[in-house]
């Protein structure tokens, strides 16, 4: 995959070829070498099974288990990212309480676990930085963007969403207001960039505030944009496979289901959960409505074939339904230090 959208890059855009990450770089790194490399290896142990999306191909589960593994919440609110069990118990919090950084680190608005489980990627829309994590120490391994510093240079962003890791260990990011997708090494090392920052709708060229770029098994990505709610699907070596318009105010987060359909939320009040077609048909619409309403849906995603968990921001909490009768399964709110305010990320890793 990244050879293949390196190729893509250069093609389409030679303002934004692939460039090595400059000396006066603000990312702070620990790895070894920041040479970006379109042959990186797959990380170890990688298990499509960690895809955004993939769960949906599990087997059901019975009434009254919300889901089994692992939520990554991004709690924004509290500025922080925990991880709870099906018991709603956090077993994993970052920063933790009273830890010092060696980098200011911004309220997290996702965060995504990398194919090995190792990583945490985390990205702060409102600070301009995209960081990574070391899941077993809970220190911080790299940083790009500079804090509080809107840019389109090289290193800079200007709102970044969702930085989704790739089976292959590199990162693209959705930087909104640049208009582009950025790619980035397993090590933060700037790989190049997607779209001419023209913020119009022509993927591969041209994006129209793109907010977020989701991998597939085959190495596709599902990009959504704001601007003429869109969702496109770009295959490997340039290609569009398809594109159309969600029926959404304002589409978030889209990821491939099993069959080639996909799953996006409405950011907007009443929130929505979609499942669309290739073809654009509508296959699931969630909007329920009184208490069970949702306030500004930022992402959905499945824990198994009949569980989808939904990120309902301005409620404060997440919410895990069954698609097949649009029942209310199991709420999480938090209680004490545990109670969320304004998530708005989820992840999901199923049990090992």
């Amino acid at each position: 995959m990244v050879a293949s959208f390196l190729l893509m890059l250069t093609a389409c855009s030679p303002s934004a070829a692939v460039v090595a990450t400059p000396t006066a770089s603000p990312a702070i790194k620990t790895s070894p070498s920041d040479t970006p490399s379109a042959n990186a290896p797959a990380p170890p142990n990688a298990a499509p099974s960690r895809l955004p999306g993939a769960s949906f191909a599990l087997a059901a589960l019975p009434p009254g288990v919300p889901f089994t593994g692992k939520l990554l919440i991004a709690d924004r609110g509290n500025g922080r990212i925990i991880e709870i069990n099906a018991s709603g118990v956090v077993d994993w919090v970052f920063p933790r309480p009273g830890q010092r950084l060696p980098v200011r680190f911004g309220a997290p608005d996702d965060a995504f676990y990398t194919a090995d489980g190792k990583t945490i990627i985390a990205n702060a829309e409102g600070r301009q930085t995209v960081t990574a994590i070391d899941r077993a120490t809970g220190t911080i391994l790299w940083q790009v963007g500079k804090y509080n510093v809107r840019s389109g240079a090289v290193g800079y962003f200007d709102e970044p969403d969702d930085a989704v890791p790739q089976p292959d260990g590199t990162i693209w990011v959705a930087d909104i207001r640049n208009c582009r997708l950025v790619h980035l090494s397993a090590a933060g090392a700037w790989l190049g960039t997607l779209g001419n920052r023209a913020c119009r709708h022509n993927p591969p060229t041209s994006f129209a505030e793109p907010n977020g770029a989701f991998p597939t098994p085959n190495g596709s990505l599902i990009v959504t944009e704001i601007d003429g709610s869109r969702v496109t699907s770009l295959i490997p070596g340039g290609a569009v496979a398809w594109s159309v318009r969600a029926p959404v105010r304002y589409p978030s987060d889209a990821m491939e289901m099993a069959g080639g359909s996909v799953l996006l939320t409405d950011y907007s009040r009443p929130g929505a959960v979609v499942r669309l077609s290739s073809t654009g048909k509508t296959l699931w619409y969630y909007r329920p409505s009184g208490r069970a309403e949702l306030n500004h849906t930022s992402i959905a995603i499945p824990l198994a074939s009949n569980r989808v968990a939904i990120c309902d921001d301005f409620d404060s909490r997440i919410v895990v339904v069954d698609p097949a009768t649009n029942q209310v399964i199991w709420t999480f709110t938090g209680s004490g230090s545990s109670r969320l305010f304004y998530p708005d990320g989820i992840d999901y890793e199923p049990p090992q």
